[in-house]
């Protein structure tokens, strides 16, 4: 199963991605493309890369900007009227073309000292009118467009702001002739955000209007993060744990608040993130959605046999690190594959048991991994249930609001179980039947293939067949995969 580890040491944003993707071995080209399909064209944003060499590593810095060669923050920066100073702290004595037609009504402390090349055309990627940090990214460094995903509060007239609402990015990324791979994990990072959002504002998902996360250059960092995992084929991506910045303040729309960012720390809800002394913000929103929505938990790398490794570049300068974050792609090894889940358990005995099955019917589809009833006798005597649930990351907050509202329940407890399952990997097997789903799976060194029993009950139905008949001929069928498939691969069948 081919996998990728983030290895957040610095922290992750959505260009950090990027480029460390791109230094994975990913052509620049299929980012282009994919940007294009996307209807994306040259006339409103162009990407490129450029190298950067951090405590001797080389890395890729990618940036999105302008037709025109210039960053989407430059554009947007006369709207911010924060008023705040910047204190970049770099210490780095060049002279900068910034292109900065920001009229923040900021001063630019810039106290340079340093001469490393930056090749600034000054990607401040803050594309701030509303909310969330304000400057603390540039003295951090990672250029993180800062795709809080915070509400327009009116500032429609940026130009590139024209798929600002959870909505209207739905109906972009469903309306391209981009791979299905690739919309659904777009999706998927979209809606961890929107979720994230719709908590610290107090509305529904479908209410949700993004500002920095909504502008084109974000987008373009999310679909290109999305592109680059579907040309490498990675199956499942993991990380390590999440650094935040904290200990600083940061200046909002809602005033002055303290890192992490509102809404970093949201989306990272249930994931593992570790606090350091360090008053930049290190994660951004836009890096907190990709894992929290695509990752599975974290691991351990000697699991891995690694195939490749990439190295993406912030903007400016850690004292303590090099500001870079690395991917790790590779097979993993073993039959065994670890990952990290939430119980959520509940007891209760003043319920019509009629309930139940609509119930975890409706927890299912609300993301649980597995969602079961253990009977049990309460402390008053009485037959109850334990309602137990296991969530992923990302799911937990959901799942617990369907159980206070399917459920007589007034409180929910958790624990963070760690979980090793038998690698197994679906596969497309003809039958009499078509083309069907079946899972593969190692075991001890034993080739097995499995019939999907879901599979089995739609032919079934369609058919009109009996459901024995039907699971009894696709397990020969599944028989006879498993002995060819260990053949093609020098096993005993």
């Amino acid at each position: 199963m081919k996998i990728a580890y983030f290895d957040c040491f610095s922290g992750i944003s959505g260009d950090m991605a990027v480029g460390a993707l791109l230094d994975a071995g990913v052509p620049l080209g299929v980012v282009e493309e994919g940007l294009a399909r996307l209807g994306l064209s040259p006339s409103q944003l162009t990407v490129r890369t450029r190298p950067i060499v951090r405590s001797q590593i080389h890395a890729i810095k990618f940036d999105v900007l302008r037709p025109d060669g210039g960053s989407f923050d430059a554009e947007t920066g006369g709207h911010h009227g924060h008023g705040h100073s910047h204190g970049h702290g770099h210490s780095h004595g060049h002279s900068h073309s910034h292109d900065h037609s920001h009229n923040h009504s900021h001063s630019h402390t810039h106290d340079h000292g340093h001469t490393h090349d930056h090749g600034h055309s000054h990607t401040h990627d803050h594309s701030h009118a509303a909310t969330d940090v304000v400057s603390e990214h540039e003295e951090e460094g990672h250029s993180h467009h800062h795709d809080h995903g915070h509400h327009d509060h009116g500032h429609h007239d940026h130009g590139h702001h024209h798929h600002g609402s959870y909505a209207q990015i739905m109906e972009l990324i469903d309306g391209s002739s981009l791979e299905e791979g690739v919309k659904e994990r777009v999706r998927k990072i979209f809606r961890t955000i929107a979720i994230a959002e719709g908590r610290i504002h107090n509305m529904d998902v479908s209410e949700v209007h993004f500002h920095e996360v909504g502008a084109l250059d974000s987008i373009a960092d999310i679909v290109a993060v999305a592109l680059c995992l579907e040309h490498l084929r990675v199956d499942r991506v993991y990380s390590s744990v999440v650094p935040l910045g904290s200990g600083g303040m940061i200046r909002t729309q809602h005033g002055v608040m303290p890192l992490p960012a509102p809404a970093t720390l949201e989306i990272l809800k249930g994931y593992p993130i570790t606090l350091t002394n360090i008053p930049m913000e290190l994660t951004t929103p836009t890096g907190a959605g990709i894992l929290k929505a695509l990752s599975s938990g974290t691991i351990e790398l000697e699991q891995l046999q690694v195939e490749r490794v990439g190295f993406g570049a912030g903007t400016r300068e850690l004292s303590d690190r090099p500001n870079l974050l690395r991917v790790v792609i590779g097979e993993m090894i073993g039959e065994e594959e670890c990952d990290t889940v939430t119980l959520i358990e509940t007891n209760i005995d003043d319920m019509n048991p009629q309930v139940y099955p609509f119930l975890l019917e409706r927890l299912l589809e609300s993301g649980a991994v597995e969602a079961y009833l253990t009977p049990v006798i309460m402390k008053k005597g009485r037959p109850g249930m334990v309602l137990s649930v296991l969530a992923p990351h990302g799911a937990v907050d959901e799942l617990t609001k369907v159980m206070y509202r399917e459920t007589t329940t007034i409180g929910v407890r958790y624990q963070t179980l760690t979980r090793r399952k038998l690698i197994r990997e679906e596969i497309l097997t003809p039958s009499e039947y078509g083309v069907v789903r079946m899972k593969k799976i190692n075991s001890a060194g034993e080739l097995r293939v499995i019939p999907e029993y879901d599979e089995a009950k739609r032919i079934a139905r369609e058919r009109g067949l009996p459901l024995q008949l039907v699971l009894r001929k696709l397990g020969d069928v599944a028989r006879q995969a498993a002995s060819t498939l260990s053949k093609q691969q020098g096993e005993p069948s």
